[in-house]
């Protein structure tokens, strides 16, 4: 009997754990590493950045870093911790990490680091032939993590150097020109644009680009991801290198402010200046500043007034505080190819709106110093004559009337990424600032199409967070032959598609808004 009574207490004492919320300790990462010394003439100020979380049901309390056994206390920014730590000496340091929860919880981190006075020009490998190849291993994203020199005023520049190949895969290298970016991760989880690519016409080719404004994010352990826009005719082989070029640097320090990521519509009547207003403060002790502008320019067709926004010489503006302040003149020569990319088919030869295919869209760069100390409103406005007649927001556009189809798929579009790179000889650490809500867009959404197989006449499920999404339906080769626009993941649930115009065949349906984007097959017969 006592037995008995035994096995049921335990039995109980079981179940009732089964229900207990779980001990849960912090999850604690650096971006200080050992594989490089941390390299500054002079010993100055150097950020160490943490990051620590915990299960829900638990917080943070503090993040302690004890350097060479002296304690101190890591300073909280919105989704990080950091501590600037000026070295007293050179040579090796014992730099222990700790978060510590309220429950008391703690999860440590030790990295012992050399501190040397001496640099030397240096290149450093990241991807290293990555292949992407839509529905492969890495199916249009690629994820990888790396490590880079750590340093204070011991580099001049940085340069990058991106070479892409034909992969050894059905179709070798994609056919067509696609849209392609690389991103570093920001110490608080935010992606930051580092290269804007469109890829050349299924050919190899090699490509340098200038990211020395970007020397505060290539430090330490660093994440990398890459997106290229392929559909399934091939794909891409790609290798970044990055040279560190040894000298004394006009400053010290510099930081990043992301100010717009995101696809804007171009002569959408229903919204015909769709860049948020950015409020962002520059702060007193920043010695330059500038702002660094990539945008090009997407979708043609006899469906789109002008041609736009790919091949349309369009003119925008940027303003400060309402005055406009800086012109931005979109156009790129193409022949020949600004990267000297050869060999290519298709229409490379064609001037666009800020890229050319087979080369890396330059940024253009516009002067904020004079700014310094000041809080600012900036806006980015479109070339403001513009409309696209054919848009399906345009409310007297009537298919088979004003344009034979007013949800064709061709209406033009902007991809913007804009940065402010401040520098300066006082130390500065990465972090948010006054202006709109940083939005990360690596969500992935699940789609159901029924029927599919359809005749043409279906219906969609998904769910998103709210937001004005872009639905397109795209042949294999990625071109978008119908597009639709909605205000909520409830209206494009409620909404019956009917595209039986279009040909039997295999085609994708691709939803896309700020937060993610989402991509589902489907078959017409």
């Amino acid at each position: 009997m006592k037995k008995n009574y035994f096995l049921f207490v335990l039995a109980m004492l079981l179940q009732i754990s089964a229900f207990a919320e779980p001990l849960t300790t912090p999850e604690l990462t650096t971006r200080l590493t050992e594989d490089y010394p941390i390299e500054m003439p002079t010993l100055k100020a150097y950020p160490i950045y943490m990051n620590a979380i915990v299960d829900s049901t638990d917080i943070i309390s503090e993040v302690i870093i004890n350097i060479d056994g002296t304690d101190y206390q890591a300073e909280a920014d919105t989704g990080f911790y950091y501590y600037l730590w000026t070295p007293d000496s050179y040579g090796s340091h014992e730099i222990i990490m700790t978060a510590k929860t309220d429950s008391g919880d703690e999860t440590s981190i030790t990295r012992n680091v050399v501190v040397t006075n001496s640099a030397s020009t240096q290149m450093v490998t990241s991807l290293e032939d990555v292949v992407i190849e839509f529905t492969g291993e890495n199916s249009r994203w690629y994820y990888g993590t790396y490590t880079f020199p750590q340093f204070v005023g011991a580099y001049n520049d940085i340069n990058a150097y991106l070479d892409v190949a034909c992969p050894s895969i059905s179709g070798g290298c994609d056919d067509w020109d696609r849209w392609a970016f690389i991103d570093v991760k920001a110490p608080d989880g935010n992606w930051i644009q580092l290269i804007r690519y469109i890829t050349p016409y299924g050919v190899a080719c090699s490509h340098e680009l200038d990211v020395t404004d970007y020397m505060s994010l290539l430090q330490g352990e660093v994440e990398i991801r890459v997106f290229i826009d392929t559909w399934g005719t091939g794909g891409w082989q790609l290798s970044l290198d990055t040279n560190y070029t040894a000298g004394a640097p006009e400053f010290a320090y510099s930081n990043v402010v992301e100010i717009w990521d995101d696809a804007y519509p171009f002569g959408d009547m229903d919204n015909l200046e769709p860049v948020e207003t950015f409020n962002v403060e520059i702060p007193e002790g920043v010695q330059a500043s500038h702002l660094r502008v990539s945008n090009t320019g997407h979708n043609w067709g006899s469906l789109n007034s002008g041609n736009a926004a790919e091949f349309f010489n369009a003119t925008h503006y940027i303003d400060v505080n309402g005055t406009q302040e800086f012109t931005q003149h979109l156009w790129n020569q193409c022949n020949p190819n600004p990267d000297g990319c050869t060999g290519q088919q298709g229409t490379w030869q064609y001037n666009r709106a800020g890229w050319c295919p087979g080369a890396i869209s330059q940024p253009d760069s516009y002067d904020l110093t004079a700014y310094a100390g000041t809080t600012i409103d900036l806006d980015y406005r479109f070339h403001p004559s513009y409309r696209d007649y054919c848009h399906p927001n345009n409310p007297n556009c009537v298919t088979g009337q004003t344009c034979a189809d007013c949800n064709d798929g061709s209406n033009p579009v902007y991809y913007v990424d804009t940065h402010i790179i401040n520098q300066s000889n006082n130390p500065m650490v990465y972090g948010n600032t006054l202006g709109i809500k940083n939005i990360d867009n690596t969500q992935v959404y699940d789609i159901t199409v029924y029927p599919n197989p359809s005749s043409g006449v279906f219906q969609i499920k998904t769910a998103f967070p709210e937001s004005t999404s872009s639905m397109t339906i795209n042949t294999v080769d990625g071109k978008s032959v119908k597009t639709y626009y909605f205000k909520s993941a409830a209206q494009l649930n409620d909404y019956s598609f009917d595209v039986s115009n279009l040909s039997k065949g295999v085609y994708f349906i691709n939803i896309e808004n700020s937060y993610g984007t989402g991509v589902k097959r489907i078959i017409l017969e």
